[in-house]
């Protein structure tokens, strides 16, 4: 039997788009981000309970969606400087002035 997304509200395509290409979606489901950025769902989960994305839990259903500015935000390069880079060998010995205060 053919699914018929006009009876159960669900896309033929894993996502679905506005025509309107200037609207971004409020959430997107799993499978949605998984297609969009590349990363698996189970990764995506991991970032969820990582805060790195924030994860929208409706109140009625067991569905569990992904907020689709946060997932943007996930890509965007981080504004921070680079760590320093580690010095090769021992550290120095702490001098007797400094030990004193």
């Amino acid at each position: 039997m053919a699914a018929r997304p006009e009876i159960t509200g669900r896309a033929i395509s894993d996502v679905v788009w506005l025509p309107s290409g200037n609207i971004e979606p409020l959430a997107v489901t799993f499978k949605a981000a998984a297609s969009i950025t590349g990363l698996g769902q189970t990764t995506l989960w991991k970032y969820g309970k990582e805060k790195r994305i924030r994860l929208i839990r409706l109140a009625s259903t067991r569905r569990t969606l992904i907020d689709y500015p946060s997932l943007k935000t996930l890509f965007l390069p981080e504004q921070t400087k680079a760590p320093e880079r580690r010095r090769r060998g021992r550290p120095p010995k702490a001098s007797a002035n400094e030990e004193r205060r």
